[in-house]
């Protein structure tokens, strides 16, 4: 019996069932220069990243072949319903984002 792509996909491990999980996969596979970059941007500067991050995420949306739980992840952090799936990036981005200022924000030590 053959398998539509999207059956084949969302048979796989480890697919993220929310923005926790989806954040944890890319910022895994992310240099730590990349994520100490991101980390001290500030949040307006996000936007120049909607072309290369941005776009990446997307693609990474189609593997996981945007499982439903992912996009009620999505919806729920961005309060929005009718979330597309651009839209889940731009949530999953700011996610990221505000992790990575956790973790990999440079500080002055004196």
């Amino acid at each position: 019996m053959l398998l539509s792509r999207n059956e084949r996909l969302k048979k796989q491990k480890n697919l993220p069932r929310n923005v926790d999980e989806a954040v944890h996969q890319i910022m895994s596979g992310m240099s730590l220069r990349d994520r100490t970059t991101m980390a001290n941007m500030k949040e307006e500067q996000l936007e120049i990243l909607q072309f290369t991050l941005g776009l990446y995420i997307k693609n990474k949306l189609d593997e996981w072949a945007v499982s439903e739980e992912l996009m009620k992840s999505c919806m729920a952090l961005s309060e929005d319903e009718n979330s597309s799936r651009e839209d889940a990036s731009t949530v999953i981005m700011k996610e990221l984002w505000k992790r990575l200022r956790e973790t990999h924000k440079l500080r002055v030590v004196k």
